[in-house]
């Protein structure tokens, strides 16, 4: 099974280097995002510190909350889009009909998903700490884990929109839909403290974001403390393991035909 993992880890490697969305979604929207916020909040903004947190830059909760944002879209944009074109196509009932395994072709995605989301966070810290330097002081073990975990929720959720029986453009509607309400609702990618003063309203709407209180996780990962969100984190991650049962029992690998 792993030989077949591994060609199918390649091939979709392959297949995602050519496509616009993927790159998009996972490498250009990290970076287009924080050249925005600078535009909007002023180039030394990563100089400052970060609220009531003492030696916490802006720049290292911003972070984050790119990684976060981008394992949600690699999980919940990229992969939906990538298996309901696969379905369309046949190219997924084919796979089916092989000795393949279906928990080989699952589990391919899962890595592709993982090494997506690990190229476009690597790029970004090296891009940032070359900038403006490492924080005083991070964990890039709890990062990892927190990621892993937030990328886990994603493909959980993108195995099962991707699995539903609708066509190839009723997936374009649903998960970019999907995706732009939960960033939305996360706080635009701006940290969300920052909008407690600004906008009270929109900052209670963060406080029951699933992907703002897994960017507060992934952020207290980073800088080494343990999150105010890790109940909600927990209870999101023993979801997804749910989603996963429903996905099962859902899936569809022929098409709508």
């Amino acid at each position: 099974m792993a030989a077949t993992v591994w060609t199918l880890v390649r091939a979709q490697l392959a297949l995602l280097a050519r496509t616009p969305l993927a790159l998009l979604a996972v490498l250009a929207l990290p970076f287009a995002m924080l050249l925005a916020l600078m535009l909007f909040i002023g180039f030394s903004f990563p100089t400052l510190e970060f609220g009531a947190m003492p030696g916490v830059r802006v720049i290292d909760r911003l972070l984050p909350e790119m990684a976060g944002t981008v394992a949600a879209s690699a999980g919940i944009l990229v992969l939906t889009l990538h298996l309901a074109e696969m379905r369309d196509t046949g190219l997924l009932g084919r796979l089916r009909r092989s000795p393949m395994r279906d928990g080989a072709y699952i589990v391919a995605q899962a890595v592709v998903t993982v090494v997506l989301v690990a190229a476009s966070t690597a790029l970004f810290m090296a891009v940032t700490f070359a900038f403006y330097g490492p924080p005083r002081t991070w964990q890039p073990l709890s990062l990892v884990a927190a990621l892993l975990a937030v990328t886990y929720c994603s493909v959980s959720a993108g195995l099962l929109l991707g699995g539903l029986r609708m066509p190839r453009a009723g997936a374009r509607i649903a998960a970019p839909l999907c995706f732009v309400l939960l960033f939305a609702g996360s706080g635009l990618g701006v940290p969300r403290e920052g909008w407690e003063g600004v906008a009270p309203w929109f900052y209670q709407v963060t406080t029951v974001n699933p992907l703002a209180q897994l960017n507060d996780f992934v952020f207290g990962a980073y800088v080494g403390r343990l999150s105010e969100t890790w109940p909600a984190a927990a209870a999101l991650v023993a979801t997804a393991l749910v989603v996963n049962l429903v996905t099962r029992r859902v899936f569809n690998w022929e098409g709508t035909k």
